[in-house]
């Protein structure tokens, strides 16, 4: 029996768009996530908070739509590698949201609850250099999946290996400001956890980028290795 594929592939098409779509959105409160963090100024920290739970929501439209695929049609072998690849792609951009929320929560925390007046400059730094380096990760990888062409497989492994150095650096400034400047030990730790979010977002867009390179090659890898 020829496999039923009335629309699949304008299915497949849409599917992608949404993720495209989704992925430029939490580019953009994620930036304002980190703006909250680095001045503490918590002006927009309901926006990330309202924006998290529409994430939420849309997490399970979109999971849906993805599932109403599958049971509309008879994809091969190569459609099942995509639409499996765009359902981790959803869970990925969801996670990244809530990662979103969690800065922006630290964020209050550091200036209502640990008193912090400024971020210490050194880190402010470091902190918007790890923010450039997973946009520019996600970026490319969102590029590839536009226009449905390989990975850069080698600028995905070395935004994270800077992503990680960065990390690094930062968990030494935190650790060796004086607990006056941060906020004693809830001001430290939170700062670690913060930090810690953007790190983990990059970790699951890297883990996102080899399923993606295996929906197009049919072949794995492990990018983050």
């Amino acid at each position: 029996m020829v496999p039923v594929r009335t629309g699949l592939d304008e299915r497949l098409e849409q599917l992608r768009d949404n993720l495209v779509e989704d992925a430029s959105e939490l580019m953009k409160i994620y930036e304002i996530s980190i703006n909250s963090l680095i001045s503490l100024d918590v002006e927009h920290v309901n926006q990330v908070l309202d924006a998290r739970e529409k994430a939420r929501i849309k997490f399970w439209e979109r999971t849906g739509d993805i599932l109403l695929v599958i049971s509309m049609n008879q994809p091969m072998m190569g459609d099942l590698r995509m639409i499996s690849t765009y359902l981790r792609g959803t869970d990925t951009i969801e996670r990244g949201m809530r990662h979103a929320r969690d800065i922006s929560q630290i964020s209050l925390i550091l200036k209502n609850q640990a008193g912090v007046n400024n971020i210490p400059s050194n880190l402010v730094n470091l902190i918007q250099i790890m923010n450039e380096q997973l946009f520019d990760l996600i970026s490319n990888i969102f590029e590839s999946i536009n226009s449905k062409t390989n990975l850069d497989v080698d600028y995905i492994s070395n935004k994270w290996s800077k992503i990680g150095e960065t990390w690094e650096s930062c968990q030494e400034i935190i650790s060796q400001t004086p607990g006056s400047e941060i906020g004693s030990k809830i001001g430290r730790l939170n700062l670690f956890r913060a930090l810690s979010r953007i790190e983990r977002t990059g970790y699951n867009f890297v883990r996102f980028a080899d399923l993606w390179h295996h929906a197009l090659n049919n072949e794995w890898i492990s990018i983050e290795n």
